[in-house]
């Protein structure tokens, strides 16, 4: 044990962290494009609806500026997905590969694993919390939740295997 963690600290090499941007351009989009999915009527849009008190007739049509901003916001999110599941080395061989299994850390499932842990222990706790505090409904909590976590998922995915 003492032998492979000698081996792994006088290999560490300090590099700068490389940004796929293409790869952050590309989960900044998946936000939206769930939104299109999810929030579908035929599949959880008229849930949803319920849950916040809309209906079609009072539903307002998003400004296209609304999804400029969206997709703003969508951006730092994939940012700090990027950080979150590459651990912000993006190459360094020892974010990218275990000396001592071989296993590749430059997957999806990897990055589904990182998404799914952010999903359980940060997204779940803020959307119970806010149901609790604004008297919200358990399906508004898990609607919500549902579909940040799918989307939180595929971003990190696509973060970690296309470093």
């Amino acid at each position: 044990m003492e032998t492979n963690l000698f081996y792994i600290c006088q290999n560490i090499k300090i590099m700068e962290p490389q940004i796929n941007f293409i790869a952050l351009l590309i989960a900044s989009i998946i936000p939206l494009v769930m939104g299109f999915i999810y929030y579908h009527p035929s599949i959880m849009g008229n849930t949803w609806m319920a849950a916040n008190g809309f209906n079609k007739t009072t539903m307002v049509p998003p400004k296209p500026v609304m999804y400029l901003l969206a997709f703003v916001c969508s951006f730092l999110l994939a940012f700090f997905m990027w950080g979150w599941v590459t651990g912000a080395g993006g190459i360094d061989k020892f974010q990218v590969e275990d000396p001592i299994d071989h296993h590749s850390y430059v997957t999806f499932q990897h990055g589904v694993a990182h998404g799914f842990i952010f999903s359980l222990t940060v997204l779940l706790p803020i959307f119970i919390t806010m149901k609790i505090f604004e008297m919200r409904s358990w399906k508004w909590a898990f609607v919500n939740w549902g579909y940040w976590g799918i989307t939180v998922i595929l971003m990190c995915g696509i973060l970690s295997a296309w470093r």
